[in-house]
């Protein structure tokens, strides 16, 4: 009878040792997350053709056209930095978890010299070609007309699955059973 005391007593000791220790490991891992200030999910490559053409007006004779045909590497993720205190509820007790995560967005957007190219250009004879400074000025129309495109490439849609299929097996590998993952509305 003492002997089986003694081993329950022991037993008892192990399980609530190692439910702190549990406790202590997912905390832990909690900690990781809070640090991380993005969570990139997804990287895609996007290839457009950028044009403009400037003909000629009653003050310009003759025309003058420009054709780029260019790669941009897009990241989209998470921004942690915006997560909300309150949209954090951890139950270390029953191995829960609850996050609301902000949308996805687009994380950084790169065009990188080497992907860009001059494919076609022609200018009048009585025009200038286009300086470094319209053609800069071009490229970010272009820039600018991938951010505008990204919702119908169904990229933050994929970030967001992404997202939550991560944060659903980090959390699990740091010993949560219950993973609720939402995305805010906004």
């Amino acid at each position: 009878m003492n002997r089986l005391l003694s081993i329950c007593t022991v037993l008892a000791v192990l399980a609530f040792a190692s439910c702190g220790q549990d406790s202590k490991q997912m905390e832990a891992q909690v900690a990781k997350l809070a640090k991380l200030s993005e969570l990139g999910t997804v990287e895609y490559v996007v290839s457009k053709v950028v044009k403009a053409n400037d003909d000629a007006t009653w003050f310009k004779f003759g025309d003058r056209k420009i054709l780029f045909s260019c790669k941009a590497n897009l990241k989209a993720g998470i921004d942690l930095s915006e997560l909300a205190k309150d949209s954090v509820i951890v139950d270390y007790k029953q191995r829960a978890i609850s996050l609301v995560l902000p949308k996805a967005k687009i994380l950084s957007l790169n065009m990188k010299p080497d992907d860009i190219e001059l494919v076609y250009e022609k200018t009048a004879l009585t025009r200038f070609s286009y300086s470094n400074a319209e053609r800069d000025m071009i490229m970010a129309q272009g820039e600018k007309d991938i951010k505008d495109k990204v919702p119908e490439m169904g990229i933050l849609a994929d970030a967001e699955k992404n997202a939550k299929f991560f944060l659903e097996a980090f959390f699990s590998q740091a010993g949560f059973s219950i993973i609720e993952i939402k995305f805010s509305k906004q």
